[in-house]
Parts: structure tokens; C-alpha cells; sequence
């Protein structure tokens, strides 16, 4: 049957192998977004048929992907389709993959599993049939049943198999990675923007604590400088699973913790999972309290089912399955394809929202049964890898229903699309080496799909920090997009508080949070250029650098932005760390020292420190110590920090902070830029394009060159600054910057 060929976007085309008059799979329209024609001249692929196999061929005419044989739709609607492969070529990407980075051969299933840290080694919470090629195309499996891709490098062939129809795909061309990603996320989505306070710390206690100690535990960091925004409150919150009431001996005045919290600058959030309980699964609740202690002193014989709420449920078909199964008991699950369901499940949210719960936590989205139904009409095996875009769809449209609030949904099962629903947490670890690499892989892998939001736990879920592992562990996971850190019960486990151990290990804690918090108007820059363009806050080099093949197997560093190089220490023991270098100029963040890039260097990383270099040519914003982000916080008081060489630039992205009136317009950009003039730098800061009605009018910004000699002179807007200061190699001016204007500071030396 000859493939039916549609451009999607200029640079990508989809290839549909179906007899003439196959429906579209009933998922499609609400994953893919609605794509304008592409008028014929603007189209950058060509695509040719010969023996019943595709060949997509770039602009250049050189062969992108081939079909090694014809597509093959077996008895009971098995798929299977194989690609050609090149020598050396490396793919990317497939979802959250703890195992991987770059993969040349091997297999990989794809089927969302729950997936403890023993077995990340070969499963994974969310998988996404999209991979990027290093020769500069993505290829996009528009199938949600579970897949098996196979490269087989030895006979020069990718082979991929499904448990169902159809055969169909795009391919998305570059050649850069950046630009694949752009076009993916045209087609699936970009993520919104997250109120500015989730780019804070955020804390969760496993099992949960009375709410006395919850308070008292973010008023520690208070007492200890350590900053927090948020706690999420685990499972027995709730009275019944789920009956959406509270658990009185756990939080017996719910309108007091909420005030208590918020008089602290801190947010609430609550676990949920998308079960309603009949029935309790006595032996693994045993075994899990044994093992793991994962319920609060006193409550293990509390029957925890919801049969009211289950009966009801069932009677109005809101369940995808009546019998499912999860680690805290069984019973019904909710079709979220169902818009009734939906509508019911958000309704009994809407009472905590009013009450002031701010976000959930979308939790166990990887259980669906094969034999489950779904009002699309899809059946368990289609809809099982589906489930978790639904999920977290059905709780973001709710939520934006209520008000103008940003919406949040945290969510461990994500699929194709889902990054329009963030967040993401990388699911359960462990305070190892082993797993501060794993998440660095997954959040590699995320970021090409366009997932800008994620959390890798710092320490994971359970199991004792070491003085080092405590230290290395915060060093990379307190910058990742979301930060939060799990706690337990000192009775249980006492090492993994922000002070546990000694005053090194809360000085280290505490310098790695503040660090973040400073970087705010780094990360709401990143995460507007998310917005616009797909492209993740934290990047594989090889986005960045897609040109330097050194660079296609690093996944041990991670970009933050275009300017920040993260190298976390991967080894125990290590006080030095191997850092392969991008071309260019090098700057260490801590001290004076600078490299030529191009080659490696031995980076000096004692304990206390994480490896972090500045590219050169850049310009860097941070913000002044926060002990968290009010709603009201505004970017009026600012550090721009330069290293050469230059030209460098940048933009501050502004707006409330809090609600989607960015959407209409309501935001700001102020351009930045440094150029190297006859005698000295130039740094331009410009009047912000747009406006929003709680922009301040004015900006401190305290302008710092770094690796310059002492000027002679320094001018702003063409007078004279008799108030600089000059230390070592670094030059501070400290501006009044009306935003509506100009400012042009002139150093010269």
C-alpha cells in the first residue's frame, strides 16, 4: 500500500503506512496540536518511495532516514517498521531514561512501568517514542502502544515493533539539535510558565508527619538562613484513598497549617493518586512498612478505602478499570479521557484549592490495566502509556478553570505533550553516585523532548546520606529546573535534613540553595525562552555545541542555559574532576581562574564545591538572597555579571509572577548586551519592550566586569561615576536603570 506523505511544518513531514481511509488514532487531535499548511516552496524535505520503502532526504540531498524494508502490520495489529542505520550513528532521547545518554545499540521497551531505583537499570515512569539521530533528524512514532526499538549496528538497522497500529511516524530535520526540538515541540507543545515561587526549594516528609512538626520544620530553615517555598504533604494527608478529606490525627486543623505556612512564605501541596480504593492489599502493606516504615506511627490497621466514593464512581462509569492494583491497595481507576470524570475529579479538588492548597502532586499514573477502557475508545493497551498525559492534562485544566493562576501539576508519568503540563519528578532514587548520574541522564534525555520543568530528588526518596554523598547530592540536584528533598523521620532516618551530619554539610546546603535562589532571574529568562521556543533550561552540550563530536557522548555535564557549564562531582572520593570543554573562553564561577577550550582540563572540586564554569562572552543575571519568593517579589534589585570576551548578552524576562496574564501580553523584556569599544567595554542596558501594571519603574543594577584592569574612567548615559569600586580583577558600578529608558554604562581603561 503506498505511504500517505503530509508536511507538518517546513522541516517536518509525517509518513502514514494505512490503507486509504484509516481513521486517526482517537489520542492524536489532543496530543498534536493543529499545524497550518505548509505552502509547497516553504517545504525543506523531499521524500521518495522505491520498493514499497520511504527515503526522507534533507535539503542538501543526502538521505536522512530510510526505510530498510517495507512497513509490515502483522495479525492482531502488530507494527513493525526498519530504518537504515549509518555507521557510529548515536540516538537520543525515548523519555526519562536513568540507563542511558547516547545508545549506538541495545534495546529499549517502551511501556511506562513503575519503577523503583533497582530497577531504573532497565525500565523507566515515562517513555516517549521520539529519539534524535546525531545526524540531524528526530524521528517521532505516532503509536501509543508499547514499543521495542532495537539497533542492530551489526546489520546496519533500527527496528522497531509495537503491540498495535498504526504505522506512523514523523521526521523532523535540523540538522541542529535545537531546531528539532523546536519543531517537536511546535507540533506537541511548549510549556507554560510556572509561578515564580516553584522555581524555589520545595520539602517532602516520607511518611507524613503531624502537622506541629511540619511547621516547625520550615520554621528551622527559617531559624538556620536556608530558604523554602513549598511542602508537599505524602499520602496520609488524606483519611481514605481517596476521599479527599483530611486525616485528622495527622493534620487535625487544616485552615491553621495553611496559615501557619503561608505566614511563613511557604506553599502547600498534597499527594494524590488516581485510585479510588475498595479493597486493601494486606501482604505487600505489610511488607512495605517492614522495609521501608512508608506509614505514620498508628495508623497500619486504618481501613483506608474509599467505598462510598468507589460505588458512586463506578455507578457514573468514571473508571478506566474497576480493579486496579497500586502499593497502597486497589480499586478503581479514573478515565481522565472521559471529560464527565474529569470534571467530577476537579470538582473534589476544588475545596482544598479554595482552601488554599496551591499544586498537587499527580502520583502512580503507570498502573492502567491492558484490559482497561477508555471513553476515546481506546483499550488498557493504547491508553496504558497514555494515561499520564491525560492525567496531568485533566488537574491542569482544572486548576486553570478555578482563576488566573499559573497552573501546576507535579506529576511522575508524563508522555508526548505532557510538557504542557508542568511539572515532572524523576520518580524514586536513592543518595548514591550511581543515582546522581542516572538523573543526569534522564534529565538530559527529558530536556531533548522539550520537558523544561523536572526534579531529580536531592537524595532521592529514601536511604541514608553519607557527609558526602549529602554534599555532592545538593550540589546537583538543588539547580535542577524543580528542587525539592525528601525527609524522614529521625527515628528512621536522621540524615537527611539540610543540617544533618555536621556545619559543613549545612553550609554547603545552605550556599547550594541560596545559589538558586540568586539565580531567579536567570531561571524565569530560561524559562520564557521554554515558553517561546521549546528548548529545556538544562541542555546536553551537545545542544549547545552541535558541531564539536567530542561532545555527543558527554552526559556527566549539563548546560545550564547558553552560559552556565554544571560539572557535578560523579565520583565518591573525588576532589578533582575531568571536565571536557566546548571551544571558546572558560571562566571558574568561584574564582579567577580561566581555560581555552577545545580539550579537557583537571578541575580542583573539594568537597564544598561544585564544579561550575561561565562561558565567555556572557552576560549572567542574578538576583539578591531570598528566604523565599512572595507573591509580590519583583526584579528590582540586580547583579549583571560580564565576562569576556565580548560581544555578550542577555535578557531579564519580567512579569507578576502568578497569574497567565502573561498570555495576553502582560510581560516585559529588557535586552542587555556588552561590546568591547577602542578603550575600555560598553554594557547597554535597554528600555523593556512591553509592560505589565505592577513593573517597577526603576532597577537597581549593580553591573560587575570580571577579568578587567583597573579603568581610568566610568561613564553612565555619558557622565561621569565617581562611586565604582575595583577588586582583583573585578569592577563593580552600581546603576539606577528607569526601565522605560536606555542606560549605557562605558567603562574605560
Amino acid at each position: 500500500m503506498p505511504a500517505l506523505i503530509r508536511f507538518l511544518l517546513s522541516n517536518a513531514v509525517r509518513i502514514t503506512h494505512a490503507p486509504p481511509g484509516t481513521p486517526e488514532r482517537p489520542w492524536l487531535e489532543h496530543v498534536l496540536l493543529p499545524a497550518p499548511a505548509v505552502p509547497p516552496e516553504q517545504v525543506r524535505l523531499a521524500v521518495s518511495e522505491a520498493a514499497g520503502c520511504i527515503c526522507v532526504t534533507a535539503p542538501d540531498g543526502t538521505a536522512l532516514l530510510e526505510e530498510a524494508r517495507p512497513a509490515e502490520v502483522r495479525a492482531g495489529g502488530r507494527v513493525r517498521l526498519a530504518f537504515h542505520l549509518r555507521p557510529g550513528e548515536g540516538f537520543y532521547g525515548g523519555g526519562e531514561w536513568f540507563n542511558a545518554f547516547r545508545r549506538e545499540r541495545g534495546v529499549v521497551h517502551l511501556r511506562a512501568r513503575e519503577s523503583p531505583a533497582l530497577l531504573q537499570h532497565r525500565q523507566t515512569y515515562s517513555t516517549l517514542p521520539f529519539f534524535l539521530s546525531d545526524r540531524g533528524y528526530g524521528l517521532f512514532l505516532l503509536n501509543s502502544h508499547a514499543s521495542t526499538w532495537r539497533w542492530v549496528p551489526e546489520r546496519g538497522v533500527l527496528e522497531v515493533d509495537a503491540i498495535g497500529p498504526p504505522a506512523d511516524y514523523v521526521v523532523f530535520y535540523g540538522p541542529g539539535f535545537k531546531e528539532i526540538v523546536a519543531a517537536y515541540t511546535a507540533l506537541t507543545g511548549r510549556p507554560p510558565l510556572l509561578p515564580r515561587w516553584a522555581f524555589g526549594l520545595w520539602v517532602t516528609g516520607y511518611p507524613q508527619a503531624p502537622q506541629d512538626e511540619v511547621v516547625a520544620h520550615v520554621a528551622e530553615h527559617r531559624r538556620r538562613a536556608i530558604p523554602l517555598d513549598a511542602v508537599i504533604l505524602d499520602y496520609h494527608w488524606e483519611e481514605r484513598f481517596h476521599n479527599f478529606r483530611w486525616r485528622r490525627e495527622i493534620v487535625p486543623d487544616p485552615d491553621r497549617l495553611i496559615a501557619d505556612l503561608r505566614a511563613q512564605g511557604v506553599r502547600l501541596g498534597l499527594i494524590l493518586t488516581p485510585f479510588q480504593n475498595n479493597r486493601t492489599r494486606w501482604l505487600l502493606k505489610v511488607l512495605l512498612y517492614l522495609f521501608i516504615k512508608d506509614i505514620p506511627p498508628g495508623l497500619f490497621t486504618a481501613d483506608e478505602r474509599a467505598l462510598p466514593e468507589y460505588e458512586a464512581a463506578r455507578a457514573h462509569g468514571y473508571f478506566a478499570h474497576t480493579r486496579a492494583v497500586w502499593w497502597f491497595g486497589g480499586g478503581g481507576m479514573v478515565d481522565f479521557t472521559n471529560p464527565a470524570a474529569a470534571t467530577w475529579w476537579n470538582a473534589q479538588l476544588k475545596p482544598l484549592y479554595d482552601q488554599g492548597v496551591a499544586f498537587f502532586k499527580n502520583d502512580d499514573g503507570e498502573y492502567l490495566p491492558d484490559d482497561a477502557v477508555s471513553a476515546l475508545g481506546m483499550d488498557g493497551r493504547e491508553y496504558h502509556n497514555l494515561y499520564g498525559f491525560f492525567y496531568g492534562r485533566a488537574l491542569y485544566e482544572g486548576m486553570a478553570a478555578l482563576d488566573d493562576r499559573r497552573p501546576l501539576v507535579y506529576a511522575r508519568s508524563v508522555w508526548a505533550g505532557s510538557q504542557r503540563y508542568p511539572a515532572l519528578f524523576l520518580g524514586d532514587q536513592q543518595p548514591t553516585f550511581d543515582h546522581i548520574r542516572s538523573t543526569l541522564r534522564a534529565g538530559l534525555n527529558l530536556g531533548l523532548a522539550g520537558f523544561a520543568y523536572w526534579t531529580a530528588d536531592v537524595f532521592g526518596l529514601d536511604g541514608q546520606t553519607t557527609p558526602e554523598t549529602h554534599m555532592r547530592y545538593a550540589q546537583w540536584a538543588l539547580l535542577v529546573p524543580v528542587a525539592r528533598y525528601f525527609i524522614r523521620p529521625p527515628a528512621v532516618d536522621a540524615t537527611r535534613f539540610p543540617w544533618s551530619h555536621n556545619a559543613a554539610v549545612e553550609a554547603n546546603f545552605r550556599a547550594c540553595a541560596q545559589l538558586r535562589y540568586r539565580l531567579l532571574p536567570t531561571y524565569s529568562a530560561l524559562a520564557w525562552e521554554a515558553h517561546q521556543t521549546g528548548l529545556p533550561l538544562l541542555r546536553p552540550l551537545l545542544l549547545e555545541f552541535p558541531d564539536d563530536p567530542r561532545l555527543r557522548t558527554v552526559e556527566d555535564e549539563i548546560m545550564l542555559g547558553p552560559s552556565l557549564l554544571l560539572a557535578p562531582v560523579v565520583e565518591p572520593g573525588a576532589t578533582q574532576r575531568r571536565i571536557v570543554l566546548p571551544a571558546g573562553r572558560w571562566h571558574d564561577f568561584w574564582t579567577d581562574r580561566s581555560w581555552e577550550g577545545g580539550g579537557t582540563i583537571e578541575y580542583d572540586a573539594p568537597l564544598e564545591r561544585l564544579p561550575l564554569l561561565v562561558r565567555g562572552g556572557s552576560l549572567l543575571l542574578l538576583g539578591p538572597p531570598l528566604e523565599c519568593i512572595p507573591d509580590d517579589h519583583r526584579f528590582d534589585r540586580l547583579e549583571l555579571h560580564a565576562w569576556p570576551p565580548y560581544p555578550a548578552t542577555t535578557l531579564l524576562y519580567d512579569d507578576d509572577g502568578q497569574t497567565r496574564a502573561y498570555e495576553r501580553g502582560a510581560c516585559s523584556v529588557t535586552r542587555m548586551v556588552a561590546e568591547a569599544s577602542l578603550d575600555g567595554i560598553v554594557v547597554c542596558i535597554s528600555a523593556a519592550e512591553g509592560s505589565f501594571p505592577e513593573q517597577v519603574a526603576v532597577r537597581e543594577i549593580t553591573v560587575i566586569l570580571h577579568r578587567v584592569a583597573l579603568p581610568a574612567s566610568v561613564t553612565v548615559n555619558g557622565r561621569p561615576v565617581a562611586g565604582w569600586e575595583h577588586s582583583g580583577d573585578e569592577t563593580r558600578i552600581v546603576v539606577a536603570c528607569p526601565v522605560d529608558q536606555e542606560t549605557v554604562v562605558a567603562v574605560q581603561g
